[in-house]
């Protein structure tokens, strides 16, 4: 469906009750062919001896197309929270 004031497309998602938690990573293997990309996204638990065991929670398969869109998204949206939620010293790690 289009938005006939604008001509953007309206996004309807919908989400499994199951998933609206989400799931916690804190690692991401990206791997990439000719023709896609897959980022694994895992979750590591350290050891004492500073190994880690660790289970990956979501695979996802993306095209170059989308995973550029999602490279520009992901700074733009880094930019907006760390202006918010960190100091200028440590944003700008000292770079002006």
């Amino acid at each position: 469906m289009e938005d006939h004031v604008s001509g953007t497309p309206k996004l309807n998602l919908q989400l499994d009750v199951k998933d609206v938690g989400g799931v916690w990573a804190n690692f991401a293997a990206v791997k990439h062919t000719k023709y896609e990309f897959t980022i694994d996204f895992a979750r590591l638990d350290f050891q004492d001896n500073g190994d880690a065991q660790g289970v990956v929670v979501s695979r996802v398969n993306l095209s170059p197309l989308f995973v550029s869109e999602l490279i520009d998204a992901l700074q733009q949206n880094w930019k907006m929270y760390s202006e918010k939620a960190m100091p200028p010293e440590v944003r700008d790690n000292g770079n002006n």
